[in-house]
């Protein structure tokens, strides 16, 4: 029985990375939002009220492509995100007639999108999360502000708190390096091996 599992969280917390180590770690095949193609991105955070729309676009496009091609694939998947993300970013940067116009355009591909089995919804402070994008030193990212990744964050707890769509197992990761330490790494597939497992066996 295959399986689609769809790590989450703001930017900098750690998503792609962890991702990878389920795939190494647990045999899943990991699937990457490729998010720095977006030709916008590079302009957005220097002026976010002027490539709002544009880049979210770009973005749902994207992502609703790969997710509807990956949904029906008979493996253990892995993604780094997963589709609802887009009205999180979209609740958070778009206004007036913009909103109102994405919406109509999500809700059409809501019609043809699956939710993930389970989500992994990771979570750190903004400042953790500066720290580690200062760390990864992404060109496009340089202009990223302590207050949007606040903002950010809120935006996302309230989205996951109202989630039900999958199971969620929600883990705060400031204090856990599972790149580098292997005790932070085993905790890590731990809790998600777990995790699957008690809601696998509730769904028999």
């Amino acid at each position: 029985m295959s399986m689609l599992l769809s790590i989450e969280g703001p930017i900098g917390v750690g998503k792609t990375s962890l991702t990878r180590i389920v795939t190494k770690d647990l045999g899943f095949k990991g699937i990457y939002e490729l998010s720095y193609k977006n030709p916008y991105l590079s302009s957005f955070y220097s002026d976010i009220e002027r490539y709002s729309f544009p880049i979210q676009i770009e973005f749902l496009i994207n992502r609703f492509r790969q997710w509807k091609s990956i949904q029906n694939i008979k493996e253990n998947l892995v993604c780094d995100y997963f589709f609802y993300k887009d009205e999180i970013f979209a609740q958070m940067n778009l206004k007036g007639e913009d909103i109102r116009l994405y919406k109509r355009i999500y809700n059409q591909m809501l019609k043809h999108i699956k939710p993930p089995d389970y989500v992994i919804y990771l979570s750190a402070s903004p400042k953790t999360l500066i720290e580690r994008i200062e760390k990864r030193g992404r060109v496009y990212e340089k202009s990223i502000t302590y207050e949007y990744l606040s903002n950010l964050c809120s935006h996302y707890e309230d989205y996951m708190n109202k989630y039900s769509l999958s199971p969620v197992l929600k883990v705060r990761v400031e204090n856990l390096d599972y790149v580098n330490k292997i005790e932070d790494r085993r905790y890590m597939l731990s809790l998600i091996e777990d995790f699957i497992k008690v809601y696998f066996y509730k769904s028999l």
